[in-house]
């Protein structure tokens, strides 16, 4: 996957900036057809390391804002699948800024651990490394065990977590989930928000122990569910995304010796059952 591109449209952007190593995204979904992927903008995370799922796993819907008003956004498809989503390229950096405004239409009622079943995640992540759901990544996703926002980490280099917000993931209800990363330091900014009131719900800032720069390599973005349960689906929808990356952070050569690893391993699996 290439690491920058332009890609035009009337309403969805894909902008490269003047500083080396950064980027940025923006897209509300209005410039697609209904039914359709959102491509070129965006692709399917279910094509990468497609495990049976039917592909597209996503597509541009019509739905309610949070205030009653018609609007496009994007569905991930009513069907089981490890990963069912969206994602675009973005530039390696040191500095991450994602939000987007989400809503959880269902969660799936056979998760046994938090991180098995997962109606949306917002990601930092690293592609090309297997299917979505096990490659090296940093984002907030909402759990269908604990039907609550969480912060989810798989790190190049061995470092893992996942940590429980404290929030709840209400179904029918749109929030605004923002996530801010220094790739340098391991410092995640999280900032969840309800949309109909303004209301700031949740501000929390995590500084990982034992992060390297080495642990973060991000090359997209994404939003993705997935379930390893079975029956039901999890089902989510994303609209209004703001995402950019700057900077830059030494890249050690043990990043790529990482990656080599987990090719061969094979069996690293980010959700276990």
């Amino acid at each position: 996957m290439k690491k920058s591109c332009k890609l035009l449209g009337a309403v969805a952007l894909f902008a490269s900036v003047t500083s080396a190593g950064a980027s940025a995204v923006i897209d509300d979904f209005q410039s697609y057809a209904l039914g359709s992927f959102p491509s070129p903008t965006w692709s399917d995370v279910g094509a990468v390391f497609n495990t049976g799922q039917t592909l597209p796993t996503a597509r541009v819907v019509t739905t309610s804002n949070a205030f009653g008003a018609a609007t496009q956004a994007v569905a991930i498809n009513d069907q089981v699948g490890s990963s069912r989503g969206i994602y675009a390229a973005t530039d390696v950096g040191r500095f991450y800024s994602l939000a987007a405004d989400i809503r959880v239409d269902r969660f799936s009622s056979n998760a046994a651990s938090t991180t098995q079943d997962w109606a949306m995640q917002l990601t930092f992540a690293h592609s090309g490394i297997g299917s979505f759901d096990g490659t090296p990544q940093a984002g907030i996703y909402a759990s269908a065990l604990t039907q609550g926002w969480r912060l989810f980490l798989i790190g190049e280099q061995g470092l893992s977590a996942d940590i429980d917000l404290g929030l709840a993931a209400t179904v029918g209800t749109w929030y605004r989930v923002s996530l801010d990363a220094d790739a340098l330091t391991g410092a995640f900014h999280s900032q969840i928000f309800d949309v109909l009131s303004g209301g700031l719900l949740l501000d929390d800032t995590h500084t990982l122990a034992g992060w390297t720069p080495g642990e973060a390599h991000w090359d997209s973005i994404a939003f993705f569910g997935g379930d390893l349960s079975g029956s039901p689906a999890n089902l989510a929808v994303v609209d209004n995304v703001n995402i950019s990356s700057s900077g830059s952070v030494p890249e050690p050569a043990s990043i790529v010796l990482a990656a080599a690893a987990l090719l061969a391993l094979g069996s690293f699996r980010r959700r276990r059952r």
